[in-house]
């Protein structure tokens, strides 16, 4: 089992009881990661979506996770929809083709982090799930002081 820092995550720095928290998110992490797999194993779906706070370039302690987004040999097709930097693209998150695979936290508020701003829209069918991006410029939702 891998331990907190082994995940990358870091964001307990910014809470007032840092140590507290790297034991919840270290155990949510487990549950997450382990109700995945049985998801992924059970379901007769032939889609799936998958949803995450953070995009899959947080992963790289968890190579077999990002490998299972990219299976198609029991799912035709799989979605994965993650967040955290604030930016709409396929470009910066870890490949999981031949599947889907999203940095969602585009939409501007707090900060910035591209000028890819805007939401994902989802066409689930019978066997397959297409996604496409809707931007809008980047002045009309980010902070300012940013310039791009």
């Amino acid at each position: 089992q891998l331990t907190y820092d082994q995940h990358n995550f870091g964001d307990c720095q910014w809470t007032t009881c840092e140590h507290q928290c790297h034991s919840v998110v270290e155990d949510r992490t487990m549950e997450a990661f382990k109700l995945f797999g049985q998801r992924m194993e059970q379901s007769t779906s032939k889609n799936l979506l998958v949803f995450s706070h953070y995009p899959s370039d947080y992963f790289s302690a968890m190579p077999e996770f990002v490998r299972n987004l990219s299976r198609t040999d029991r799912h035709s097709s799989i979605a994965y929809f993650g967040g955290h930097r604030h930016n709409t693209d396929k470009t910066s998150v870890a490949s999981t083709a031949p599947n889907t695979n999203w940095c969602v936290g585009g939409g501007g508020g707090w900060s910035c982090d591209g000028q890819e701003q805007g939401f994902v829209v989802g066409e689930i069918y019978a066997d397959e799930i297409k996604t496409y991006e809707v931007l809008v410029d980047p002045k009309v939702c980010c902070p300012s002081s940013q310039s791009y």
